[in-house]
């Protein structure tokens, strides 16, 4: 678990997050020539993951391209370096705009222009219009250090070397602490089938035909991508296959929200912007950039948000390609305490009940301790500077500082746990009051 967030990207890169995202081109050229890398060179090492004692292998590819030198300028061929880092290239031949699409990250620009747009940030020159030789479009390398503030970029002479890192999960020993929000999420786009795979909560995997269905979108992004959140009405028609197929009567992308964990949280710099690092379930940590057109639910003050609270946020479509990635938060709240969502399991009490449970482990570093509670067995404890601690006995210091002394194995305590209790296992709670037991 990181203690700090390694890289902010400027404040132009940060407010064009923190607005709304661009319509994508639809039409790729079919003239341009690919040109093969230079050299691939691909290194695999072993890292181990002590939080969940899960075996990760690390991918680490080098790509080196050829580039080409246009007066002062190094450019680089669009098609062949995109294309090898996963992007998706559209061109618009009529205002003549090419389109660079991952995911979250985008980039557009004209071919007649010195005006390269990332996310929806305001054009920027870069010295040098997009220029055609030999069927391929070439822009300047700059565009990748400069405006996408690419990590591992490296340019000696007139050849670009970039160097990529994928983690591949070789366990899964331990089940995800995080809570699930309910939500049909899009698996897979086969534009060619006209269809869509998707997971949903409940039917499990299903394929969608979307052929002649008019799709209405109520995010920024206004295509059909993997990851998005929809609302799907069935129709009456379910074959028997698996995965089964259906003709829905209706299809609405809808805003995806997540439930992350928070690993830190810093103050709020000079332009309004606070930077809480979170743990998502799929991609890791995160940066989440708030700012003031965040809305937020049941939050009157950041400053009521710590470590290990879980939060349900939804995700600007815009993302750096930073290490950890950055957005921005455009909603945010703390998992609902008076109500059931997904599988976070809510505990109401009237009263401050004192449970009493003996610590099994402890964990300094992050700041938890494992103890078994005679009723729910073993719980994960968080213990923050917020945790109320006593001792019930004379000459004992108060205080979290102090607490670590005595959290060892075999220690009784007397807990009152705070009303949420995640459903992983162990479960995970923040304490509101512990009392250290003679």
């Amino acid at each position: 678990m990181k203690k700090n967030i390694k890289k902010i990207i400027p404040a132009i890169i940060i407010t064009s997050m923190l607005a709304t995202t661009a319509v994508f081109a639809s039409n790729v050229s079919e003239n341009s020539v690919i040109i093969n890398p230079v050299s691939t060179e691909i290194k695999v090492e072993q890292v181990s993951n002590k939080e969940t004692e899960q075996k990760d292998v690390v991918k680490q590819e080098k790509i080196t391209f050829n580039l080409i030198q246009e007066g002062e300028n190094l450019l680089l061929p669009v098609r062949d370096v995109f294309e090898r880092l996963g992007f998706e290239i559209k061109y618009e031949a009529g205002p003549k705009i090419i389109t660079l699409t991952k995911g979250a990250q985008y980039v557009t620009f004209s071919t007649t222009e010195d005006a390269y747009t990332f996310a929806r940030m305001a054009p920027q020159k870069l010295g040098q219009a997009p220029i055609v030789k030999d069927g391929n479009t070439y822009v300047p390398v700059t565009l990748l250090t400069d405006i996408m503030q690419m990590e591992g970029v490296t340019i000696e002479g007139t050849t670009l070397t970039i160097t990529t890192e994928t983690t591949e999960n070789v366990e899964t020993t331990i089940e995800s602490n995080l809570p699930k929000i309910e939500q049909i999420i899009i698996k897979e786009v086969n534009k060619e089938n006209n269809t869509i795979t998707v997971e949903d909560p409940k039917k499990g995997e299903v394929v969608i035909n979307t052929k002649d269905l008019k799709i209405e979108f109520t995010t920024d992004l206004k295509q059909l991508s993997v990851g998005q959140a929809v609302e799907v009405e069935y129709g009456d028609i379910m074959t028997a296959s698996l995965p089964p197929m259906n003709t829905p009567k209706s299809l609405k992308v809808v805003q995806k929200y997540n439930a992350v964990e928070v690993l830190e949280v810093s103050d709020t710099d000079e332009k309004g912007y606070t930077r809480i690092l979170v743990k998502d379930e799929q991609m890791g940590e995160v940066v989440l950039i708030v700012s003031k057109e965040t809305k937020m639910d049941n939050i009157k003050d950041l400053k009521d948000i710590k470590k290990g609270d879980i939060l349900k946020v939804a995700m600007s479509d815009a993302m750096t390609m930073s290490l950890p990635p950055q957005t921005a938060a455009k909603e945010l709240s703390i998992m609902s305490l008076d109500k059931e969502e997904g599988d976070q399991t809510i505990k109401e009490e009237k009263d401050l009940e004192v449970s009493k449970v003996e610590i099994v482990s402890v964990d300094k570093e992050n700041s938890r301790i494992v103890v078994k509670d005679e009723k729910l067995g073993e719980v994960i404890l968080n213990i923050s500077d917020d945790v109320e601690i006593v001792y019930d006995y004379d000459g004992a210091k108060e205080g979290t500082a102090h607490a670590w002394n005595w959290m060892k194995e075999g220690q009784k305590l007397g807990v009152v746990y705070s009303p949420i209790m995640t459903k992983s296992l162990p479960p995970i709670n923040n304490p509101i009051k512990i009392t250290v037991l003679k």
